[in-house]
């Protein structure tokens, strides 16, 4: 976890040579610490103060908090960057017995931010607690998102999947910079959504249609307590999941860029896709989502009252898979871990973490 931004940058498989590669995205251009005397003219390099603050610091998993999407110009003109303070904030980071707790303090919304991970004694199990408090005189509307990104060389064309447990979708609204590989604005079913073209595009797919790019919002299950996604890459034989509650998750926003963006620091040569669960479903910024209310009759927000915290668990897994497994359709949450199930002929693989189903519904410690 990195002190510029608290993103988790890496999540690797100790002990296993031929698969101990990043399952997290990592830029491919030159990103800093914010404190840093280069931070300031990659700044300049990447675009606007607000989206070049976010580029500059960003790989791997980053936090939205507490606006999802750009800010706007009066929240600009206060210094918030797209996605909110915490990514682009110098984090106070201190060693735990299993793993770093950190905090960071956004004084522009008077949000304080706490995350403590920690790792499982004999299993690739990484746990996160997290903590929002409103440290402010008036209630505070907040989206809260973990920007999750994959991409090469974990998740990598003709080589991977993606599943995760949702049921409906809407596709971003304002294309992709004429670049969209998704009809505008429309509904669909997972993992199918309607191909800007004519015809579907599997969602489930990474990295297609190279020069293309798209969003959606992805709506989790709701007859689902625990949500899941789930990511391999078959050559490697190695899957990366994360399971969160859906009460304190309702929204995957699903995000690609494969070589569609030509400016810096994308220079037409980035593959990323984003897996973005949180309580908001697109990054549309404070107004626009507001103006939506709700979808699919679920919140797109949460509301915070002075003084009010709200917590959050959320877990990533990584596993060795058998050689026949193309993609991971289900994965069960249990008391003695977690139960991942394929359509292929072998039976269902077991991570085995006693407590992993305590500490998701948050009654106590693992």
């Amino acid at each position: 976890m990195l002190r510029g931004g608290g993103h988790i940058a890496e999540l690797r498989m100790a002990g296993c040579d031929e698969c101990a590669v990043n399952c997290l995205w990592s830029a491919p251009w030159t990103t800093a610490d914010p404190g840093d005397l280069n931070f300031s003219p990659l700044v300049e390099q990447y675009g606007s103060d607000a989206t070049g603050k976010f580029l500059a610091t960003y790989t791997g998993h980053a936090l939205c908090l507490d606006i999802y999407g750009l800010p706007s110009p009066q929240d600009a003109a206060r210094g918030i960057p797209l996605h909110g303070e915490a990514s682009v904030l110098e984090w106070n980071l201190e060693p735990t017995a299993r793993g770093c707790a950190g905090h960071v303090d956004l004084l522009a919304a008077q949000i304080g931010f706490e995350r403590e991970v920690s790792l499982a004694e004999d299993v690739a199990v990484l746990f996160s607690e997290e903590r929002v408090e409103n440290r402010g005189r008036s209630p505070r509307e907040i989206h809260w998102v973990q920007h999750l990104s994959l991409g090469p060389p974990f998740l990598a064309p003709g080589d991977s999947s993606i599943q995760a447990s949702l049921d409906r979708g809407r596709t971003w609204p304002l294309g992709y910079e004429g670049h969209e590989r998704l009809r505008d604005d429309a509904i669909f079913a997972w993992p199918l959504a309607p191909s800007a073209k004519g015809g579907a595009v599997d969602l489930r797919q990474p990295f297609e249609r190279p020069g293309f790019g798209f969003i959606a919002a992805g709506h989790v299950d709701s007859a689902r307590q625990f949500a899941f996604i789930a990511a391999l890459n078959f050559r490697l034989r190695l899957a990366l999941i994360y399971c969160f509650r859906r009460q304190d998750f309702p929204w995957v926003a699903i995000w690609e860029e494969n070589c569609a963006r030509t400016t810096p620091p994308w220079n037409g040569a980035a593959q990323v896709r984003g897996m973005e669960f949180g309580t908001t479903p697109m990054p549309l910024g404070r107004g626009a989502i507001h103006e939506l209310g709700s979808l699919f009759d679920t919140p797109v927000s949460r509301v915070l009252d002075p003084g009010g915290v709200l917590h959050a668990r959320y877990l990533a897994a990584l596993a060795v898979i058998p050689p026949d497994w193309r993609e991971i359709t289900d994965v069960a949450v249990g008391s003695i871990g977690l139960a991942l199930a394929s359509h292929q002929n072998s039976g269902p693989i077991a991570i085995f973490a006693p407590g992993l189903d305590v500490f998701l519904k948050g009654d106590g410690e693992t």
